[in-house]
């Protein structure tokens, strides 16, 4: 049975040191410009996946800097992977496009596109606002016409975690009506995303999602106050067939 092999990783936040360490103060994540911050955990990364003969990646956003961006491109390339990319909340369309082919696909000015896996289609969503937007939403549900199984890759989550970090605005504004969309679709739908720093999977109705790990440092799940583990970080892989998704999450220790 043939299969498709991706990994994805997500949240590198080059560039951009945490501020307080383990402790984040208020409600925010604060950050304080440094340059190759996280560039190790990057590499170690990519090290990995290519150890395992990966060759198709998705890079699920939030690069890190305005000036780091070029140096993530040029990294990428050194590995000659197959990159399907997203943008998160600290990306901008305008950086990203002058190093990553964007090959036209965009609506209502976000990024997004779509791919037929031999199995199932993938799909691309462009959050960077915050919101998937009415017009992006509309393409979407065009998309999933029709279609029996599909992949959605975009930063934010859909269906939401029992997590402080959840409370504190960082949700993606229109999630209701995204998760009302999917769940009104006669298809199997499964959501591949980051933001949150940390692992988590779930399910309702037609939807499972998966949010994993950030490779710059996570975010205690359960804790009274918005708490950073900047002592491990790691990625996903997917194994796709004709019946199901596997995914394995490979986690790496500082120490």
């Amino acid at each position: 049975m043939t299969k498709t092999i991706l990994a994805f990783f997500t949240d590198t936040h080059l560039g951009q040191k945490l501020v307080g360490k383990n402790e984040i103060a208020g409600e925010k994540m604060g950050y304080e410009e440094t340059p190759q911050e996280h560039e190790h955990h990057l590499r170690l990364v990519l090290d990995d996946i290519a150890r395992k003969g990966i060759s198709k990646v998705v890079f699920g956003g939030d690069i890190g800097t305005a000036h780091s961006v070029g140096g993530f491109f040029e990294l990428l390339r050194a590995y000659a992977f197959n990159v399907s990319l997203i943008l998160g909340n600290h990306d901008t369309y305008g950086n990203v496009a002058p190093y990553y082919d964007m090959g036209g696909s965009t609506v209502a000015g976000k990024l997004c596109y779509s791919q037929q896996d031999p199995h199932l289609k993938r799909i691309f969503l462009d959050t960077s606002d915050n919101a998937v937007g009415d017009g992006q939403s509309k393409w979407l549900a065009r998309e999933l016409k029709g279609v029996k199984r599909a992949a959605i890759f975009l930063h934010h989550p859909i269906l939401p975690l029992e997590t402080p970090i959840d409370r504190t605005g960082a949700a993606l504004r229109d999630r209701d009506e995204v998760r009302s969309l999917l769940i009104g679709m006669d298809c199997r739908i499964s959501l591949f995303c980051g933001h949150y720093h940390m692992i988590d999977e779930a399910r309702e109705a037609n939807i499972r999602q998966y949010v994993s790990p950030a490779v710059s440092y996570q975010i205690v799940k359960q804790s009274e106050r918005l708490k950073a583990d900047t002592g491990a970080f790691g990625y996903r892989i997917l194994e796709i067939d004709e019946e199901e998704i596997k995914t394995q999450v490979v986690l790496f220790s500082k120490s």
